[in-house]
């Protein structure tokens, strides 16, 4: 065995991206970020890559940290995993971040923490 899944197609352009977004992330070029997120979570989830939910964090990150007005599970890429259990914790998040609701946005980091922190950059 070569060591490699055979359950989801190798595509490396998800990888690239991830590691780019995470690399604009470091240097706080935000915009950047978001559109590696997005290509990474759009590269991933057509292969199947179980790194698409953590892509979608990374972009719900970067989305919020470049101060936008868009939500991003608006696009029809990303909603289909609105209601998703790994990612409801950071639907909320983004509603209560646009409707500038800090209590329940600190609410939901206390309630979720595992789901909206527990990814590493």
């Amino acid at each position: 065995s070569s060591g490699i899944n055979a359950e989801w197609p190798l595509r490396p352009g998800g990888v690239i991206r991830e590691c780019g977004g995470k690399m604009h992330l470091r240097d706080a070029q935000y915009q950047k970020a978001h559109t590696d997120f997005f290509e990474a979570f759009k590269n991933h989830d057509e292969s199947g890559s179980p790194r698409r939910t953590a892509c979608l964090k990374y972009l719900v990150l970067a989305s919020m940290l470049m101060k936008s007005n868009i939500n991003p599970f608006d696009s029809q890429e990303a909603k289909p995993y609105k209601n998703d259990k790994e990612i409801i914790a950071m639907t909320n998040l983004v509603n209560a971040y646009q409707s500038s609701d800090i209590e329940h946005l600190q609410a939901i980091i206390k309630q979720h923490h595992d789901r909206v922190m527990g990814e590493t950059l």
